[in-house]
């Protein structure tokens, strides 16, 4: 996914909830490695099926992000 594709506000937002995953992951002591904050993040979109739909496109966008090729 290219950057300009989201807005300015919502890539930040994106950056955020990737950068908050390798953080937890860092400070567990787990790898950060982009395969592993994929699980991550889809744990975490399978989890909050009750979060509103802003949420999960935002979680849905950080997978498609950093989803390795």
């Amino acid at each position: 996914m290219k950057r300009d594709v989201l807005s300015e506000e919502y890539y930040d937002e994106v950056c955020r909830v990737i950068g908050d995953a390798a953080i937890v992951l860092a400070e567990s002591g787990h790898n950060t490695s982009r395969d592993v904050l994929t699980t991550l993040l889809v744990r975490t979109r399978h989890e909050r099926t009750d979060a509103d739909r802003d949420e999960q496109k935002v979680l849905e966008h950080a997978i498609r992000l950093i989803k390795p090729d």
